[in-house]
């Protein structure tokens, strides 16, 4: 048994080809300093029960120790690639646009790496694909002295979905069934979305330009992002109650929390004048950038003596 911090664990199966999807997928995992969590969170992934997926992870400027579990989940089978970029404050639209640009599939699903999914995860969310669909799902939120109980085992052989409790199934199901009202009456600013549990489709996401990487404090580039699919004529599906993670306390990771890299909200007038945007400038495609990721190393692990990073912007040096 290990816990989250790494060491022999029963091995899990990795993507098991049970169903089948029509399509590809690539799962985008967001992540910025928190090892331990993201440690549950790959656990998760390795045992879903559906189609067969590929696997980056969007790094916002972590420290070392990220990126060598990620080599150890590598080791372990799973298709997993690296983008960063260098810690210069809170910039996950601009870490998530360098992913998409990476990534092969036809439908992204994004998800956080302090979420743990659920095994039918990829699953739900490749029944609601459309190349111009979007899906968001829904989380159940773990407490600190909970989280920092989760071991790798209890995700691994499903004990952690018994936290997912009663009242959070009446919670999820009362906001699908908004969710289901407001997609009904196409409310632009609606359904609600979590920037942990949503899909959408490639083609329409190439349309709307991706993330707004003006927004660079924390939150609303998720909202954004769905106002501007709703203005694309995206169709939007709720999987409230039915695609799960999840969300571990950010306190998990100390170092996600320390004074210097405390993040405050978005500047929420930038939401209100997106409103009736539907491509960003700001986006996938700048003027400014090209889209080229530049050489990528798509199965070699990670490094820090082989600098295996995917993209032209190496982080930080950390020291020995």
């Amino acid at each position: 048994m290990a816990d989250a911090q790494g060491g022999a664990c029963p091995q899990p199966p990795v993507m098991s080809d049970t169903s089948r999807a029509s399509h590809s997928i690539t799962v985008i995992v967001s992540s910025y300093d928190h090892p331990r969590a993201l440690a549950l969170s790959l656990t998760g992934l390795q045992r879903q029960d559906g189609p067969p997926f590929d696997v980056i992870l969007a790094d916002d400027g972590s420290e070392s120790d990220t990126f060598e579990r990620v080599s150890d989940f590598q080791t372990e089978g799973l298709p997993i690639r690296v983008t960063t970029q260098p810690d210069r404050g809170f910039r996950k639209a601009r870490a998530l646009n360098q992913a998409i640009r990476a990534a092969r599939g036809e439908q992204l699903i994004f998800l956080d790496g302090d979420c743990i999914p659920f095994p039918d995860f990829v699953t739900v969310h490749a029944d609601a694909f459309g190349p111009r669909r979007y899906a968001v799902g829904g989380y159940v939120m773990v407490d600190l002295p909970t989280a920092q109980e989760l071991t790798r085992e209890d995700v691994a052989t499903g004990r952690f979905e018994s936290l997912r409790t009663p009242a959070d199934r009446r919670r999820l199901a009362a906001i699908h069934r908004r969710n289901r009202f407001h997609i009904a009456l196409r409310k632009r600013r609606k359904p609600r979305i979590l920037g942990g549990n949503f899909s959408v489709g490639r083609q329409v996401l190439d349309e709307v330009n991706g993330f707004d990487e003006r927004f660079d404090q924390f939150s609303g580039e998720d909202s954004d992002l769905r106002t501007r699919l709703n203005n694309a004529g995206a169709r939007p599906t709720s999987l409230w109650s039915r695609a799960f993670v999840c969300h571990l306390d950010h306190h998990l990771d100390p170092a996600r929390c320390r004074p210097q890299v405390v993040r405050e909200k978005s500047d929420r007038r930038l939401l209100r004048g997106n409103r009736s945007l539907v491509r960003t400038e700001y986006g996938l495609a700048m003027p400014s950038r090209p889209c080229a990721m530049g050489t990528e190393r798509a199965t070699a692990p990670w490094s820090p003596e082989g600098g295996g990073y995917p993209t032209s912007e190496a982080p930080p040096d950390h020291g020995a």
